[in-house]
């Protein structure tokens, strides 16, 4: 078990941001609502669009995590927002806050040594939590990576 012990502690720094890159919370801290909807020529998103995006993919693994009976969405079509803006700073802030709390159930769900990390989900086809987990770190660095090359390119980083 010692090793899973190790395995997991590295699995929650990955998921903390604490290694490689910034976290999603550096690549959001002091953007701006009106930052979130401007489109950038040559890139196919807007922040908004990939703030989103990280948070309706996060929350589908999360919710294929914790439910046996999990239906998936359609890919890609459901896991973009209709809209390259928020139709209010309110509704940014909401989206934000999802993802930090997706990524807090994430945690608690691998800090919880009563979860195999490497035993397949009942319901999947060998998805483990410890691949979902890696998932989630992959999916939203990359991502976190295109929200900073946008704001660099709005002089904003």
């Amino acid at each position: 078990m010692a090793s899973e012990k190790t395995v997991r502690a590295l699995l929650l720094e990955q998921l903390e941001g604490r290694n490689a890159h910034i976290d999603f919370n550096q690549a959001v801290q002091g953007l701006t609502y009106k930052q979130t909807g401007i489109k950038v020529e040559g890139l196919p998103h807007t922040i908004w669009e990939l703030i989103e995006h990280i948070r309706i993919a996060q929350a589908d693994i999360l919710e294929f995590c914790k439910n046996p009976d999990y239906e998936a969405i359609d890919w890609p079509n459901d896991y973009w927002p209709e809209s390259h803006k928020p139709d209010s700073k309110e509704e940014l802030e909401a989206s934000i806050q999802a993802v930090r709390d997706g990524l807090k159930e994430m945690l608690e769900i691998i800090r919880d040594e009563e979860h195999n990390l490497q035993v397949p989900l009942s319901h999947g086809s060998g998805q483990t939590l410890f691949r979902e987990a890696m998932l989630i770190v992959d999916h939203n660095a990359y991502h976190i990576g295109q929200i900073v090359q946008i704001r660099r390119l709005l002089g904003s980083w």
